[in-house]
């Protein structure tokens, strides 16, 4: 028996066949030892639930438990997630996207800071971006310091960003039911978002700026209805409102006070998703997103990046290709900037971040 906490990989899977193989090997590379592994294939149409019994006599020689199953039907992305967190023993657990990878340092180091800090609810860290070729992109960390903070100082900045996708995140499993109090909504789209802001209302909240996931970009999750129907912007407005529903209810008056800062940020949102339509000759689409980021905020089309965008729908494909990678790369679409922490903050010593 092991001395230190179990930790619950919960893996919820459908149809991720070509990155499963990186998946489970990033499992296996772990430098902690005392793991369990939660496989819950969605019924998968192509060949992933034969690699997850190729796996069986991997994760065993490694004293790893492995729990993997396929359900009869396709149950949904919630459901199949759920499945996995029921199985779940560990005193931590996260959700590993199976299109996504971990460094090998991952649960050592997140651990490590959760059992330093017995009242955090969950540690975030910075990721690596890799596409379909197993390209990896360097992004810079959402924040500049590694640090421990407040619950309420982090659901503040939940109002204005969502941070990190589940594969970021290790969770305080006992708090993962806590947070279940704050369920009145529900959400398709910003549902990991909403999450991560209900888990910090019932505990501090970690950060660690080293990058050590790798989260895949590819068409599958960059591209989907969604994003043609706008959907996830009217979500996003949805759930700014619940946030400051919970924020009530948790007396938390930093959060509340940043509503108007977000619904304009959703403005800016509007923006960067107006440049991917355009960028793949959606007109319609990028039309309507820039009327949108108008109704968060009217002031918008004052802006540099209004005007240039909304110029790309009159011009040609090559010149509009070119005027919207000079966007792309001068840092206006995507952030290239790291953030200070909160302004009440405890930074961790990057030294002692391991066990």
């Amino acid at each position: 028996m092991s001395s230190e906490p179990l930790v619950s990989i919960c893996i919820p899977n459908y149809n991720y066949a070509q990155y499963l193989t990186r998946c489970f090997d990033s499992v296996l590379s772990q430098t902690y030892d005392n793991i369990e592994v939660i496989f819950s294939d969605n019924n998968s149409t192509d060949d992933s639930f034969e690699i997850a019994i190729e796996y069986r006599k991997k994760f065993a020689s490694k004293n790893i438990y492995y729990n993997f199953s396929k359900n009869k039907f396709n149950v949904g992305s919630d459901q199949n997630t759920t499945i996995c967190r029921n199985k779940a023993t560990g005193k931590y657990l996260m959700y590993l996207s199976s299109d996504d990878a971990l460094k090998p340092s991952f649960i050592e180091k997140c651990v490590s800071i959760m059992e330093k800090y017995p009242n955090l609810s969950m540690v975030m860290t910075n990721r690596d971006e890799i596409d379909k070729n197993d390209h990896i992109t360097k992004q810079p960390p959402f924040f500049n310091k590694s640090f421990i903070c407040k619950g309420e100082d982090m659901a503040a900045i939940f109002m204005l960003a969502g941070i990190a996708v589940p594969s970021q995140i290790l969770l305080r499993k006992s708090l993962i039911f806590e947070s279940f109090k704050y369920n009145i909504g529900s959400f398709m789209i910003a549902g990991d978002w909403y999450a991560n802001f209900k888990m910090a209302c019932v505990g501090q909240v970690g950060y660690l700026k080293e990058a050590l996931v790798e989260y895949r970009v590819h068409a599958q999750n960059e591209t989907n209805d969604s994003e043609k129907s706008l959907l996830g912007v009217f979500e996003h407005y949805q759930l700014l409102n619940t946030f400051v529903r919970i924020a009530n209810m948790r007396k938390f008056k930093k959060p509340q006070a940043r509503f108007l800062e977000g619904r304009a940020k959703l403005s800016s949102m509007c923006l960067r998703y107006a440049h991917k339509m355009l960028s793949l000759s959606e007109d319609d689409v990028a039309r309507r997103y820039l009327a949108m980021a108008q109704v968060f905020d009217p002031e918008i089309c004052h802006h540099a990046l209004y005007d240039k965008l909304h110029s790309c729908l009159s011009l040609a494909q090559e010149p509009r290709l070119a005027l919207l990678a000079e966007l792309n790369s001068s840092g206006v679409i995507r952030r290239s900037v790291s953030y200070d922490p909160p302004s009440e903050y405890t930074e961790i010593n990057e030294e002692a971040q391991t066990c």
